[in-house]
């Protein structure tokens, strides 16, 4: 392509691109910004507060030992161990305070109402899960016999010895 300047014809080189650097180029720009949507989706939403005992949280490797300020991302759970207490404070001001043996799962996505329900105590008897658990638990007619008394009433012969 040539052009007028101010000293005569002007020539403009184009430069052929490489297609391997291209590809490379393109892939390393696809990368970032797959990194950026990764670091947006591991955003800090809320940080420990007043950590007591043995706090733990979950990281990509397990578990690790929670520590006073600790920012936490969604999808993190905390879990409180015997005579350990813990208050997750969100970005929203909304705080859930976890007492001892109680798990608990980050979803900023939440109502506060809902996270501060969420925060769950050790395992309930058996009893206190209702029917619907306990149906899974106990065959059919354990569960009925349970329910009615009934049950075979033949007595039971008792050894002389």
């Amino acid at each position: 392509m040539h052009t007028m300047g101010s000293k005569g014809p002007m020539t403009m080189k184009t430069k052929k691109m490489n297609p391997g650097r291209c590809l490379t180029t393109g892939m390393l720009a696809i990368a970032a910004a797959l990194a950026m949507g990764d670091a947006a989706a591991q955003q800090a939403v809320a940080r420990l507060k007043q950590v007591t005992g043995n706090v733990l949280v979950s990281r990509e490797a397990g578990l690790a030992t929670g520590a006073e300020a600790q920012t936490l991302v969604n999808g993190t759970r905390i879990i409180t161990t015997a005579n350990s207490t813990a208050i997750v404070v969100f970005d929203n001001g909304c705080e859930v305070q976890l007492k001892e043996n109680e798990r608990f799962e980050v979803d900023s996505q939440k109502p506060c109402a809902l996270m501060i329900a969420q925060a769950m105590g050790p395992a309930q008897p058996v009893a206190a899960l209702g029917a619907p658990l306990i149906g899974l638990l106990l065959p059919a007619g354990a569960v009925v016999g349970l329910a009615t008394g009934a049950g075979d009433t033949t007595p039971i012969p008792v050894s002389p010895n």
